[in-house]
């Protein structure tokens, strides 16, 4: 049975079919902590009809809530960050499980998911800042916060960047002519991002910057539950430390080595 947009229909969705659906490539801590509650959500969603740009704007509203908790200087309130972010990568499986289960090609999805990460993040960094500077009734912790903020988004956005001007380029070759991509890379199906070898850094340890800034922040706070020191305010001072010099290397290598034309003759299988 099939709905209006051409799409499975929701009833019609095991449990079996979601999981033939789920990556088989993703973060460590994803697949073990992530993936095996979201199929249960995803099928939720699949029988009430919910699109993935829906699930997307979910995890976007769950994400903002767990950055305001995070940023109260109350711990009984700052801790509600822990389950509130753990919904929300969830949220952030399910969204893409609901648009391949569904079958659908939507670009609000599309930008809804990205637009997740873009948003959210810096939040989260900027929520470390506000709190600190709570705690300290002081402006500087605010203006590191801010910093760490700022210098974040580009940390996301970059490497999309690189990938869309790669993009545009065999657009443009294909207008004129024929083009062939590398064999080792028509194969790999819903892995363009990576492909293009734009993949965020962390991702080189199978941790994305999202994931992993959520676990080191709610260690910290299990750290202040228990202990009492208030390490969130150390990790909001290496992020204002750490985005810009991490973005000015960023850029100097990326201009230094021409990483866009280096993947462009990768994918083309050129010397």
């Amino acid at each position: 049975m099939t709905d209006a947009s051409g799409g499975r229909h929701a009833r019609d969705v095991d449990l079996a079919a979601i999981e033939a659906v789920q990556p088989r490539e993703g973060t460590g801590l994803t697949q073990r902590f992530c993936r095996p509650v979201s199929k249960h959500l995803t099928r939720f969603f699949l029988a009430r009809g919910v699109p993935a740009a829906a699930v997307s704007a979910m995890n976007i509203a769950v994400g903002v809530a767990a950055a305001a908790c995070l940023a109260c200087p109350r711990l009984g309130v700052a801790l509600l960050f822990i389950p509130l972010t753990y919904v929300a990568e969830v949220l952030d499986c399910s969204d893409g499980e609901v648009a391949r289960a569904s079958g659908t090609s939507d670009a609000t999805f599309f930008f809804a998911d990205v637009a997740a990460h873009y948003f959210i993040i810096p939040l989260v960094v900027l929520a470390l800042g506000i709190r600190a500077a709570a705690q300290q009734q002081a402006s500087w912790p605010l203006a590191l916060g801010a910093v760490g903020a700022i210098f974040c988004t580009p940390t996301i956005t970059l490497y999309r960047v690189r990938a869309s001007i790669v993009l545009e380029e065999l657009l443009a070759r294909a207008a004129r002519e024929p083009v062939r991509v590398h064999p080792l890379l028509s194969s790999r199906t819903g892995r363009l991002a990576g492909d293009f070898g734009f993949e965020r850094p962390t991702h080189r340890w199978r941790i994305p910057l999202g994931t992993g800034l959520s676990v080191i922040v709610s260690v910290g706070l299990l750290v202040e539950l228990v202990t009492g020191l208030r390490v969130l305010q150390a990790v909001s001072i290496a992020t204002a430390v750490a985005f810009p010099l991490a973005r000015a290397a960023d850029y100097a290598l990326a201009i230094r080595h021409g990483k866009p034309a280096d993947e462009l003759r990768r994918i083309l299988g050129a010397p």
